[in-house]
């Protein structure tokens, strides 16, 4: 038998799917913050996601 090929599995995958519905504008400012980043728009979300909390976090 040949050797597994391909990537190697990950610790913690993506494997969940969040669809959203944005108008062209809020689409538009998310991908300039990613290319401004040099990531991903899902880092960005994940990013004010964490912004968010950390400022509820602080009002308790």
């Amino acid at each position: 038998m040949s050797p597994k090929t391909g990537r190697p599995p990950i610790e913690n995958p993506r494997n969940i799917n969040l669809n959203i519905r944005l108008r062209k504008d809020e689409a538009a400012l998310i991908q300039e913050c990613a290319d401004k980043l040099s990531t991903t728009r899902t880092d960005v979300i994940i990013q004010g996601v964490k912004l968010v909390k950390d400022r509820i976090d602080k009002q308790k």
